[in-house]
């Protein structure tokens, strides 16, 4: 067998022809039956480099990408049958085919025509609202940590290959089926493919028996399951359909209609209810002639039926709630669940994490403290591992300390500061390197390649990878030459691992140091935590104001310690057999026996670092937004309680007067104070903390319930793994997109590509604007299907000489009515925010679309439009000349005088009724300000939809009216002269009427203004 180490660089040919049979094969090869060099030699891969960027593109051509067939994409063929069923085409086509019944087969060919172009329209917007939805979620699709080129990378999953050098740690979704070759406490959740409720723990072992079960194959890790604890490398043997997820077509889809929308659903609702309401109409009609139905009284009914049928009104709001997803990528937000978008506006609580989201997770290590030398100030240089120490002497004045006599020789250090950074390299999983020259490149096949705007990274020499906290313990290592790679060249192993736990607040790692031929553990974590794990410490009390005096000036403040080991006192079951081994690898066995507990005990205490992370410059301003829309902001954080009181402070979440209003205690808490009140005790308070330290994902999940209690709506962010019960219960679970675990991301509803909390509030700004706008767009909708209505159902009383009923609107008409109003509504669905959109309260969750202001709207608008367009119609039937309906069956069959003032009503009503569209659309633009004013008129002239649609409507009535053969055996209209001083009269009257009816709005109904919340906690 070939070695790993033999394996790093391979011949193209080679690696083609060796990985295509291993990868062939690869149904009848059981990887967990073969040792790790076999594996290796295999696929010719390396342990080390991984595969070339030259060898995975050869890959990729020989095996594709990794994903499973059908991956839940809506395809073109659904959408057309989608469409097909939808029942507003259907009722065009029946009514086209009456029309033809009838033998008005010019009406029936324009219905017929107007049901295929519906159908076009309404499938092209859908499919590529699809196109764009799946886009949206290709960007919140897991990513894959691969070694490639000897550097890690992170890749979209889709793009790993065989022979791929994987990495996986806590939080992460497996990518592809892959046999472990390194594990540090690797445990997975591999219940989608087993169905064990229990997480699996992983082993460096090989198992002869080929037939063994999936989830006894402990070497192995496959596809979709999930990382609970610890880190591992691997390399892959099977993706997309070849995994054993694939062979069993089990993959997870968001996609369907659970995804589909509240308003969605009430639409489709909506649309039931219409069409029996034309039913109803076409009714009316054929019941005030006692059901004498002849050709007029036909397309009268169908008139009816079609005034109250908006066509695509379903499809036109699917567009809108996407194109809201797709315009919210461009503040940094990708959503992943359309149903989110209409509860942003009704966001009362953000419930935020600090580290990253509020501040710019660039911790740097500026202070540190140890009992024997004391106070220093570390100069900050960003992730550059360059910076002075200088010696502090309890001095607050920074200026008097940064003086040539106070600067340390880093290269002649104490023992004890020497310890202490030992413990901050080794107690570490962060890495720091300088970039590469070719690393733009690497980057392009990973995340980076999408255009953000963090140029501050960007520009970085030096890159990081790791927690921010433990990244700036590694930098700080690295100012004294000390850092992780240095130490491990200089004889320092690391035998074991014992990640940071959330309950527990720290984590530790065994060493052994092969110069001294000694075991050392070094622990790192909350000061409280470790403090009584220390048997060095004769006055914990000092200790701890050191803490505080730390964390009084906004740094996170960790303590460090350390433990020399003697295996052979260490309290095992295998007492005797222990201290008869003597060479390093024979101790393995002992070392995975090793509890916890018997590492982390009578530890040496070294000292204190203080962490700095500068809250983002936007922040402020963020925190202070949302408070003028009414929502409050929560900080949950791990830190210190008087370091998040400090930053919440600089971030105004706390100002000073509520400092001063002696409820500290109530609005910071720590997680196991809040943790340990009974519900009864949270209810009972006045309000949630504002700001929770020593936060654990546990609280954040009693957190949200209790909001939840309390009636309110909640946005909560979240990283780990351990978050994703939280973002899983809130009405809105925002994950972090750059630092974030797949599990948070896949539970969550939003991700936020920068990690930003000003981007929450920028994404609940954009909720509300799609909302309002759907708002406009249906109370637009409502206006002009009712007016119309009732203009019709009025007429009924029209008789003609044979005592038949005479219709207003023809058929023909009501088909270019569909073309003329269409492109207001669509313009009032993108329409820009209100300015005071942030100023309102938020919207109540459960309140109809339609609310009490909307329905008063509809209502007066309907019935102002439907006054003017009645009058538009009866003033010159019966006035100016006008005797009413003097001819026959006037709408079939036109007789010259008789049914001239009849065809001149219905060119005025219709010439009223477009221009009070348009007046409609910008009364529709704002429920209360004044839209016919200087700053009105001013947007008006400049939207290209109303003067485009205005010059659409007048040059198409020229045609329709001045033209004979159009005009009286198309549209059954005359041309009209005096009418037109008459429509814009009444347009006038409308208008003057509309903003009248706004005035008493503003006079007599409640402002729509939020209260400030730091207004409400100061009360």
């Amino acid at each position: 067998m070939r070695s790993s180490s033999s394996n790093n660089g391979s011949s193209t040919t080679t690696a083609d022809v060796v990985t295509m049979a291993a990868y062939h094969n690869g149904g009848d090869t059981n990887w967990h039956t073969q040792s790790i060099d076999s594996v290796v030699t295999a696929f010719n891969t390396s342990t080390t480099h991984g595969l070339s960027t030259k060898e995975v593109e050869i890959r990729r051509e020989n095996f594709g990408f990794n994903e499973l067939a059908g991956d839940g994409r809506v395809t073109w063929f659904t959408i057309l049958l989608r469409q097909l069923a939808d029942a507003m085409n259907w009722i065009f086509v029946a009514l086209s085919a009456v029309s033809y019944y009838l033998k008005d087969y010019v009406t029936g060919s324009l219905l017929l025509a107007l049901a295929i172009v519906n159908l076009y329209l309404a499938f092209s917007q859908e499919y590529a609202a699809e196109q764009t939805l799946a886009a949206l979620k290709s960007l919140s699709s897991p990513v894959a940590v691969v070694i490639r080129d000897d550097q890690e990378q992170s890749i979209p999953s889709r793009e790993i290959v065989p022979g791929d050098l994987l990495i996986v740690k806590e939080g992460d979704s497996v990518a592809a089926d892959a046999r472990l070759l390194y594990i540090s406490n690797l445990e997975l959740d591999e219940a989608l493919l087993t169905g064990e409720s229990l997480p699996v723990q992983k082993q460096l072992v090989i198992i002869d028996d080929p037939e063994q079960p999936l989830g006894d194959r402990i070497n192995m890790i496959y596809s979709s399951t999930i990382t609970t604890k610890g880190r591992g490398k691997a390399i892959v043997t099977s993706i997309g359909m070849d995994t054993e997820i694939g062979k069993v077509a089990a993959k997870i889809n968001d996609a369907g209609e659970g995804d589909r929308t509240r308003l969605q659903k009430s639409l489709n609702r909506m649309y039931i209810g219409l069409t029996v309401l034309a039913g109803v109409l076409a009714f009316i009609v054929c019941a005030s002639v006692k059901f004498k139905v002849q050709n007029d009284i036909g397309m009268y009914a169908m008139t009816a039926a079609l005034s109250v049928l908006p066509a695509g009104l379903t499809t036109v709001m699917t567009v809108t709630l996407v194109m809201g997803g797709k315009e919210m990528t461009h503040q940094k937000a990708v959503v992943r669940k359309l149903k989110c978008l209409e509860t942003l506006g009704s966001v009362t609580n953000v419930f935020s994490d600090k580290t990253g989201t509020l501040t710019l997770a660039k911790m740097v290590v500026i202070q540190f403290w140890t009992p024997r030398d004391g106070l220093f100030h570390v100069h900050s240089n960003g992730l550059a591992p360059k910076g002075d120490v200088y010696r502090m002497h309890d001095s607050s004045d920074i200026e008097a300390v940064l003086r040539e006599e106070n600067k340390v020789d880093k290269s002649d250090v104490t023992p004890s500061i020497r310890d202490l950074v030992y413990c901050s390299a080794l107690c570490n999983v962060s890495s720091v390197h300088q970039r590469q020259k070719d690393d733009e490149k690497i980057k392009q096949g990973g995340l980076k390649n999408k255009k953000e705007d963090d140029n501050d990274e960007e520009e970085e020499e030096w890159v990081p990878n790791g927690a921010p906290t433990e990244v700036a313990l590694q930098v700080f290592a690295h100012k004294f030459g000390m850092g992780q790679p240095d130490l491990h060249t200089s004889g320092w192993t690391q035998l074991a691992e014992y990640q940071f736990d959330s309950t527990i607040k720290r984590m530790s790692t065994l060493y052994f140091n092969q110069q001294k031929n000694e075991w050392m553990v070094f622990t790192k974590g909350a000061a409280e935590r470790i403090l009584p794990l220390c048997h060095n410490i004769k006055d914990s009390q000092s200790i701890m104001e050191k803490v505080d005096q730390l964390a009084s000036k906004g740094l996170r403040v960790i303590a460090l310690a350390k433990r020399h080991v003697d295996y052979t006192n260490v309290a095992t079951a295998d007492q005797d057999k222990i201290t008869k081994k003597n060479d390093l690898e024979e101790k393995e066995d002992w070392i995975q026996r090793l509890k916890r507990e018997d590492v982390e005990c009578e530890l040496e205490f070294l000292g204190l670092t203080g962490i700095y992370d500068p809250p983002r410059a936007e922040s402020r301003e963020a925190v202070a937004a949302a408070h003028r829309a009414g929502i409050m902001v929560h900080m949950l954080t791990g830190d210190h309680p008087i370091t998040a009181t400090a930053i919440a402070k600089e971030i105004n979440i706390l100002n000073d007067n509520l400092m001063k209003s002696g409820h500290l205690d109530q609005l910071v808490m720590t997680g196991p104070q809040f943790d340990s009140m009974t519900d009864e005790q949270v209810d009972a308070l006045p309000r949630l903390p504002l700001v929770v330290a020593r936060c654990s994902p546990e609280t954040k999940v009693k957190m949200i319930q209790a909001s939840q209690r309390r009636h309110l709506i909640s946005a909560m962010t979240g990283d780990g793994v351990n978050d994703s019960p939280s973002l899983r219960i809130a009405d809105v679970g925002i994950a972090m997109g750059k630092n974030g675990s797949d599990v948070a991301k896949q539970a969550s509803d939003i991700i936020l590509t920068d990690d930003n909390f000003a981007t929450i509030i920028r994404a609940i700004a954009e909720g509300r604007r799609i909302y309002q706008n759907m708002q406009r767009f249906l109370l637009y909708f409502y206006i002009i299907l009712m007016s119309l209505a009732l203009v019709i159902l009025a007429c009924l009383a029209i008789r003609d000489p044979s005592g038949l009923t005479a219709a207003p609107v023809s058929t023909i008409q009501m088909i270019f009515i569909y073309a003329a109003v269409t492109p207001p509504a669509g313009a009032l669905s993108v329409q820009p925010a209100s300015p005071t959109i942030m100023e309102e309260p938020p919207r109540p969750p459960r309140e109809s679309i339609i609310n009490r202001e909307i329905l008063m709207d509809t209502v007066m608008y309907s019935v102002l439009a439907g006054l003017a367009c009645a009058a538009a119609f009866f003033i010159p039937l019966y006035t100016v000349g006008g005797n009413g309906v003097e001819g026959i069956a006037c709408d079939s069959n036109y007789q010259e005088g008789l049914c001239d003032a009849f065809y001149r009503a219905r060119a005025s009503i219709l010439v009223t009724y477009l221009l009070c569209s348009l007046v409609v659309m910008t009364h529709c633009r704002s429920y209360r300000r004044i839209e016919w004013g200087l700053r009105g008129l001013k947007i008006t002239m400049k939207s290209k939809t109303v003067i485009g649609t205005f010059w659409f409507d007048i040059i198409c009535l020229v045609i329709f009216l001045y033209i004979p053969e159009v005009a009286i055996e198309g549209f059954r209209l005359l041309g009209i002269t005096w009418e037109w001083g008459l429509a814009v009269a009444l347009t006038v009257f409308f208008i003057l009427s509309g903003e009248g009816y706004k005035f008493l709005k503003r006079r007599l109904m409640k402002p729509m203004q939020s209260h400030r919340v730091d207004e409400l906690l100061a009360t």
